[in-house]
């Protein structure tokens, strides 16, 4: 089922993502489509990619949490994460959760419906029931959303009252971006996501853990038997898994456009190149990691067999130390500059 032909909808309807592309972290896409209504050229996807981290951090906890550094912050109730990924963008944003708006669900319905008729999309973070995607229209009032997640080539409908359940065990919000507070330098912006890396690629709490910690994590459950004793059918692959192979795979082939354009709007920022030419080195090693069958080839079986395993925790201690030397290039670069 999609949309009627007389719904209320905005100008600019699309698919949100293209996975071929490597277009896998939703908001980025969410982010781009709100900016692409607002007719800021500049902010595509790969810019928010950049700026979220997202296209250069590998994330780990055992079991899914989500598709990337944003994911984390969702998932914690980090608005403020959010928020400033706009405000670097020149634009202040309110990020609503859900539970919250479900108190006053006519009061939201509105405002999104108001939205819609300004032409822009609202952007919704939620679980498994509700996917990460945008409100682009509406039916009847506002009692039936209109959403477009994914690769959906047309707006699906959705009711208010499922759009706006209340879930107190998730951080479901949605966000919207306000009024625009003033033009900021595109070339700053792409500065200061460059020179936040080292602190992103080296965050290790008791909550999650990125960049080479991450690869450290995984290598060390996967060695350590994590695995072991799983019955097949609780043997989730994606969540326990491939999402994280997804996530080595999608950086090693697709940060290189946010990397050119930082090192063109800032020639002074030379090391990039070869931070370019590690992110690309993590690109071949992903596929050395398809042919022992440690990737998307993954099976339970192979994460039972000690020296199968032993083979892939090996690999992943590599992944590690590229890491380690992106963390080392840019400290060394960021300091001459």
């Amino acid at each position: 089922m999609t949309a009627k032909q007389n719904a209320n909808l905005i100008p600019i309807i699309h698919r949100l993502v293209t996975n071929n592309y490597g277009e896998n972290y939703w908001f980025n896409a969410c982010a781009k489509y709100v900016m692409e209504c607002l007719g800021e050229k500049d902010y595509d996807y790969s810019f928010f990619a950049g700026i979220t981290g997202d296209n250069f951090t590998q994330h780990y906890k055992f079991g899914f949490m989500g598709d990337g550094v944003n994911a984390y912050h969702e998932v914690y109730g980090d608005e403020e994460f959010f928020k400033n990924i706009f405000k670097k963008c020149g634009y202040e944003a309110d990020y609503i959760f859900v539970r919250d708006m479900a108190e006053d669900k006519e009061k939201y319905i509105k405002e999104i419906s108001e939205y819609i008729d300004k032409g822009i999309p609202v952007i919704s973070l939620g679980s498994d029931g509700r996917p990460t995607g945008v409100y682009v229209g509406y039916e009847e009032g506002g009692e039936i959303l209109l959403y477009i997640s994914g690769e959906n080539e047309e707006p699906q409908p959705i009711s208010a009252d499922k759009a706006l359940e209340k879930n107190i065990t998730y951080n479901d919000a949605c966000i919207f971006v306000r009024e625009k507070k003033g033009n900021v330098s595109l070339a700053e912006i792409y500065r200061e996501a460059i020179l936040a890396l080292p602190e992103l690629l080296t965050l290790n709490n008791e909550k999650y853990c990125f960049g080479a910690a991450a690869f450290r994590k995984w290598a060390d459950d996967i060695e350590g038997g994590i695995f072991d004793g799983m019955e097949k059918e609780k043997f989730e692959e994606w969540g326990m898994y491939t999402n994280f192979v997804c996530v080595l795979a999608t950086n090693g082939s697709c940060c290189f456009g946010f990397l050119d354009k930082a090192l063109e709007l800032n020639p002074d920022m030379v090391f990039l190149k070869e931070i370019s030419d590690l992110y690309h080195r993590t690109g071949a090693m992903w596929g050395e990691l398809e042919e022992m069958g440690g990737g998307f080839n993954i099976t339970l079986e192979t994460l039972q067999d000690r020296e199968k395993r032993g083979k892939i925790a090996a690999k992943l201690r590599d992944f590690e130390k590229v890491v380690d030397e992106i963390v080392r290039v840019l400290d060394e670069g960021i300091k001459q500059l």
